[in-house]
């Protein structure tokens, strides 16, 4: 079973063309391919499975657009080949086929709202290394299965069976954090649903930054000149 995942503005750029072809409806329904891992994979041994699995992100690329795009696993019980084409669907009410994210839990928040917080607090160093790249996927494993915010050693409704080469406390951080987190929405989700019968695949997260608003765009433009315009001065 593959668990799959350039600098931060490449990775953004390269997710962000393909989450706005998603919004125009223009690919509302594609055929994906998995494209290789970001930054490597380790084992996580975890409940729902059998045995350990392999964590941490990857790339799957769109057969028609060839668009190539980050993004992490959110079923555990399904898996992702190399080359076998794959058809998904976007949706905002996650998912039909296997764990419905939007059933309010602990603390009143959905599954959708507990992956929304790890993103917005923890996506900006989930690729930095392997160990983080995995860690971030077994949190995300967490926010699907489990409503609570660490990952346990045989305690829970989702746990890891057996520690592990730094996974499972890289992964406890990432949820720490966004249990405390209290910032503003940084990454757009988009959710990937299989559409494979009868055997699904993997259902899929990916993420874009949150555009900035046309008045932040304006003053940045005028912070912008007024800095050029003192290093004129002082030159």
């Amino acid at each position: 079973m593959i668990k799959l995942f350039f600098s931060k503005t490449a990775r953004i750029a390269a997710t962000g063309a393909f989450v706005a072809m998603v919004a125009s409806g223009s690919a509302s329904a594609m055929t994906l391919t998995y494209d290789g891992s970001v930054a490597g994979f380790k084992k996580a041994n975890v409940t729902e499975v059998a045995n350990s699995v392999n964590a941490g992100a990857y790339r799957m690329k769109d057969t028609t657009s060839l668009e190539s795009f980050i993004v992490f696993c959110l079923d555990l019980l399904a898996s992702v080949q190399n080359n076998v084409d794959y058809g998904y669907t976007a949706t905002n009410t996650p998912f039909s086929n296997s764990e419905n994210l939007s059933v309010v839990g602990a603390g009143g928040l959905t599954g959708i709202d507990r992956i929304q917080r790890l993103f917005d607090s923890g996506y900006d160093a989930a690729l930095s290394t392997k160990t983080n790249s995995a860690g971030f996927q077994v949190a995300l494993w967490n926010a699907v299965y489990d409503d609570d915010w660490s990952v346990a050693i045989n305690a829970g409704d989702f746990y890891q069976t057996a520690s592990d080469d730094g996974v499972q406390d890289a992964a406890n951080g990432f949820l720490s954090d966004a249990f405390a987190y209290t910032g503003g929405q940084k990454y757009k989700l988009t959710f990937l649903e299989s559409t494979r019968t009868p055997t699904r695949s993997q259902n899929l997260v990916t993420v874009s930054a949150v555009p900035v608003p046309a008045a932040g765009l304006m003053l940045l433009t005028a912070f912008g000149g007024l800095f050029v315009a003192r290093r004129r001065k002082t030159s």
